[in-house]
C-alpha cells in the first residue's frame, strides 16, 4: 500500500501560542488527505527529514500551506514559500533521548525537569528543540514545568535551544512520561552563545582554532586541502593571503603607509567551486569563526541576529569569521534585520585583528550595502575551471586511487561546465560502480 503523502508551501507560523513547542499547523482538509487526526505525528521532508506534531490550522489558511515556526522551518533545512513533502510516520516513544546544550542549562537544568519540557514532543536526531513545553494537545507538559524552568534557569530557558544528539529506538520519537531524558556532551563544552578564545561550536555555525591550539574534546573534522591543491585559482591564493598578511601580521605597515589594516573580503564563485574550501584552506593555521549562511538564514529575523552577533563576538578577539552563501542571511530585498546585521559585520572589520570573508555564488542576490567600503572593500571571484583544470583537479582527487589506464584527459574533456564539487560527485559514482 502506498503511503499519503502532500507537497505543501512553508509558512512562518506567528502565533506565540505555537512558537517553538513543537507542532506545525495543516488545514483539516490536509490531514483527512493523510489519514491523520490532530496530533498525529508526520514527517517533514525537505534539505534534511524531520518530524512533528500536526496541528489543524486556523481558519482561513489556504488548503495547501503548512505553518511551520522558526526551529521547525530550520530542522528541514528550508526557507518561507520553498516546499516540503509531508507524509504519515510512525514515531515509538523514546527509551532514551540525549540532547546538548550550553554549559549553563546543563548545570542549571535537572534531568527530570528537561523530561518535562520535552514531554510529548518529536524527536529527530540533529533536530534543534527549544524548552518551550509543548502545552498542545493530549500528553503534554503543564505550567509547573514552566514555573520550574524559570526558577532554575531564568529567563534565558524561553530562547535556549538544545539539540538532539541521540535516541533510542531509532527514528523519530516522542519524549514519553517514562523517557529518560538525559544530557549529552563534555561538561566543559562551551555554552550555545558564549565564545572562547580556543574555539566555538553551534548550531549553525562552528568555530576552529589552528590545529596546534586545538582543545582535545572539540569534534574531528577533516581538514582542509593545502593550498597546493587548489587547482586552478593560485593567484587568488597568494592574493588572499597576501591581504591577511598584511591586515593581521603587519598593521603596522599600513598605517605607516597610510592605509588601513581593515579587511573584508567577498568571495564569489560558481555553486560548488570550492569557495569555503579555498578560504579555509589559506586561513588554516589562523582562527576561524565559521557561521553557515542556509542553516542561519532559515531562522527568523530575532534568531539571525542572535547568531551573527555571538559568531562575531567570538572573533573579536582575533581571527578570520567565514560567513558562506551570505546571500541566504543578507538578500537583496532588504529586511530590517539586515541592518543590524550589517552593523554587526561593520564592527568585525572595525576590529583589529578581525577579518571578515563572506562567500557567495549570486553575488547579485546579495544585500548590496554588504560591498560598501567600511565592510567587504575587496573581492575575489573564482573561475569556472577549464579543461586543464579540470584535469589537474581529478590528478588530486583520484590520488590514493589506484587509476591506472585512466584516460583522465579525455574524461576532463566530456566535461564541461563541472566545478570540483561536481567531480568529486562524479568519482564516487565511478568508485560505486
Amino acid at each position: 500500500m502506498t503511503t499519503p503523502q502532500l507537497s505543501l508551501t512553508v509558512r512562518l507560523n506567528t502565533s506565540a501560542a505555537d512558537s517553538r513547542r513543537g507542532v506545525v499547523r495543516l488545514h483539516p482538509e490536509a490531514l483527512a488527505a493523510l489519514g491523520l487526526r490532530e496530533w498525529d505525528a508526520i514527517a517533514l521532508v525537505g534539505a534534511r527529514r524531520t518530524a512533528v506534531v500536526a496541528g489543524l490550522a486556523p481558519a482561513g489558511t489556504p488548503t495547501g500551506t503548512i505553518l511551520l515556526d522558526d526551529v521547525v522551518l530550520s530542522n528541514t533545512g528550508l526557507k518561507e514559500d520553498a516546499t516540503v513533502v509531508v507524509a504519515p510516520v510512525t514515531v515509538y516513544g523514546a527509551r532514551t533521548v540525549t540532547v546538548t546544550g550550553s554549559t549553563l542549562a546543563r548545570q542549571s537544568i535537572p534531568e527530570t525537569t528537561l523530561r518535562q519540557a520535552l514531554l510529548g514532543k518529536v524527536l529527530t536526531v540533529g533536530d534543534a528543540v527549544s524548552l518551550l513545553p509543548r502545552d498542545l494537545g493530549p500528553g503534554t507538559s503543564n505550567a509547573e514545568t514552566t514555573r520550574a524552568l524559570s526558577r532554575t534557569f531564568a529567563i534565558a530557558w524561553t530562547t535556549e535551544l538544545l539539540t538532539v544528539s541521540s535516541v533510542d529506538p531509532a527514528g523519530p520519537v516522542s519524549v514519553q512520561p517514562n523517557t529518560a531524558v538525559v544530557w549529552g556532551g563534555d561538561p566543559g563544552a562551551l555554552p550555545s552563545s558564549v565564545p572562547s578564545a580556543s574555539g566555538f561550536v553551534s548550531s549553525g555555525f562552528v568555530a576552529s582554532s589552528p590545529a596546534t591550539d586545538r582543545p582535545e574534546s572539540a569534534p574531528a573534522t577533516p581538514p582542509p586541502p593545502p593550498v597546493e591543491d587548489l587547482v586552478g585559482v593560485q593567484a587568488q591564493v597568494a592574493k588572499l593571503s597576501e591581504w591577511l598578511t598584511l591586515s593581521l601580521d603587519e598593521p603596522e605597515l599600513l598605517r605607516t603607509l597610510g592605509a588601513s589594516p581593515h579587511l573584508g573580503v567577498l568571495v564569489t564563485g560558481p555553486a560548488g567551486v570550492g569557495k569555503a574550501t579555498f578560504v579555509r584552506s589559506v586561513v588554516a593555521d589562523r582562527r576561524l569563526v565559521e557561521v553557515d549562511g542556509p542553516g542561519v538564514g532559515a531562522l527568523a529575523a530575532d534568531e539571525r541576529l542572535r547568531r551573527i552577533s555571538a559568531a562575531a563576538e567570538a572573533v573579536r578577539g582575533g581571527g578570520v569569521l567565514l560567513l558562506t552563501d551570505v546571500d541566504a542571511v543578507l538578500p537583496a530585498d532588504t529586511e530590517p534585520v539586515a541592518t543590524l546585521i550589517l552593523d554587526e559585520l561593520r564592527r568585525v572589520v572595525d576590529t583589529e585583528g578581525a577579518v571578515l570573508i563572506a562567500t557567495t555564488a549570486h553575488p547579485d542576490d546579495v544585500d548590496s550595502r554588504l560591498r560598501a567600503p567600511e565592510i567587504c572593500d575587496r573581492e575575489l571571484s573564482l573561475p569556472l575551471p577549464d579543461g586543464a583544470t579540470r584535469r589537474a583537479l581529478l590528478d588530486v582527487l583520484l590520488r590514493s586511487v589506484p587509476s591506472t589506464g585512466l584516460d583522465l584527459a579525455a574524461v576532463a574533456g566530456r566535461t564541461p561546465g563541472f566545478v570540483v564539487a561536481d567531480l568529486a560527485a562524479l568519482c564516487r559514482e565511478a568508485a560505486l560502480r
